[in-house]
């Protein structure tokens, strides 16, 4: 019987484990760090805000883990992964072996310096990272908290400022950089939303503001003092400023905030341990070498990289690029990349796109507005449309009242 263990309970762990149920001659067993079946991590602020409750975030049926007769260990953390001895030492105390292994630990939260720990000591210090940071941030809300300060205007952060925005609490968002969605939207592509959120009353919005000191104690209100002299009293304080891949467990593993390199069969350069979702680095559509943090390509990654630990032969396809908030009634997308040389911007509809352009293939594209505004435009990444292609794909469809706003600089948009 061969031993396989999988380090990870979200979308490829999951993945992963239902492909191999169904293999005979193995057995599996799954370590989580959370005491909790998987879960569904983007709704974390919809449960944190009262709008979901726990039950609505599983991504499993009752009773899965064991009609798939795998080992499940939740709440047993790998803290040491040898590739050489093929050992797992668990945050329990207890070494486990293993012939192969996947890696699908996800991504960790990303803390700076001068935050790092502060979670630790303070019990309204949050990372909005786990089911129970959520979890804390509802029962704090209930219990009166009305001063919500957000460290970090990502993806994580706006989704989360979204969701308290009907419960009556005020919200600030601290963000270092000029605007919002840094990773996202190129900054005058993300002041665009700034009507939107002035419509807000609740939100406030510091950019480009350096936090200087925070003053935390063990159960009690505090305040942040910003670089500008700005005094930020708050109840609840959640830092969300970015993730990591969460590799450091691992022996001879890549350095901190670097993702596990894989071939097309997602395994590593290590022999019989592969690696899959958040941890990655891969090949994504435009050529690039990154993580692809979305759902699809974490569920596509574990089950290929399942498949070729029970002995097949099967290859990835390179990854998807994007992501998506939605700041009601509008919403901010980036498909693909983002960072190019040539860039055309367009009206289409009541909305705002960007198309990058490498050579004469749109590799990538920023958008603000409507939904429904949005179609069409994934195909145009995926299928490596020219801009011809594109400008033709809007004419044929006159409900989106292509508009050029500004010419391509190498490219006559019509």
């Amino acid at each position: 019987m061969e031993r396989v263990l999988i380090v990870g309970n979200g979308y490829a762990g999951l993945a992963a484990a239902r492909t191999l149920a169904s293999k005979k001659g193995i057995s599996v067993t799954m370590t989580s760090a959370e005491k909790c079946p998987a879960y569904i991590p983007h709704l974390l602020p919809e449960l944190a805000a009262g709008k979901k409750d726990a039950a609505d975030l599983s991504l499993t049926r009752p009773g899965e883990y064991a009609e798939m007769k795998i080992d499940f260990r939740p709440g047993d953390r790998v803290v040491s992964l040898s590739t050489k001895n093929r050992t797992a030492r668990l945050s329990t105390g207890e070494t486990i072996s293993y012939d192969k292994a996947l890696v699908a630990a996800g991504a960790i939260p990303y803390v700076p310096g001068n935050l790092d720990g502060l979670s630790d000591r303070c019990a309204k210090v949050l990372l909005m990272k786990r089911l129970l940071d959520a979890l804390m941030l509802k029962k704090f809300l209930l219990q009166g908290a009305s001063r919500i300060v957000i460290v970090g205007a990502g993806r994580v952060g706006m989704l989360l400022a979204e969701a308290l925005k009907d419960r009556g609490v005020t919200v600030t968002v601290v963000e270092i950089g000029e605007e919002i969605l840094a990773t996202m939207l190129q900054a005058d592509v993300a002041a665009r939303l700034h009507p939107v959120l002035r419509e807000r009353r609740h939100l406030r919005i510091c950019t480009g503001a350096r936090i200087e000191s925070i003053a935390a104690d063990a159960g009690g209100a505090q305040e942040v003092r910003l670089s500008d002299g700005t005094v930020l009293p708050w109840d609840v304080l959640v830092i969300a400023t970015g993730v990591m891949p969460n590799t450091l467990f691992m022996e001879d593993g890549p350095a901190e905030g670097e993702g596990l390199a894989v071939d097309r069969r997602m395994e590593t350069s290590f022999p019989g341990i592969f690696a899959a979702g958040d941890v990655v680095r891969f090949e994504t559509v435009t050529g690039k070498q990154e993580a692809g943090q979305l759902v699809q390509n974490a569920r596509l990654q574990g089950e290929i990289a399942a498949r070729n630990i029970a002995g097949e032969k099967t290859l990835c396809p390179p990854s998807f690029i994007g992501n998506v908030v939605k700041l009601d009634p509008i919403i901010a997308a980036r498909i693909g990349d983002i960072d190019g040389t040539e860039q055309a911007d367009f009206r289409i509809g009541r909305s705002f796109a960007r198309a990058t352009v490498e050579g004469h293939t749109v590799v990538g594209i920023q958008f603000v507005g409507d939904p429904d505004d949005l179609r069409g435009l994934v195909p145009a990444v995926l299928k490596k449309f020219s801009p011809e292609d594109l400008r033709d794909l809007f004419r044929g469809r006159p409900d989106m009242g292509l508009a050029p706003l500004l010419a391509a600089r190498s490219h006559q948009w019509a």
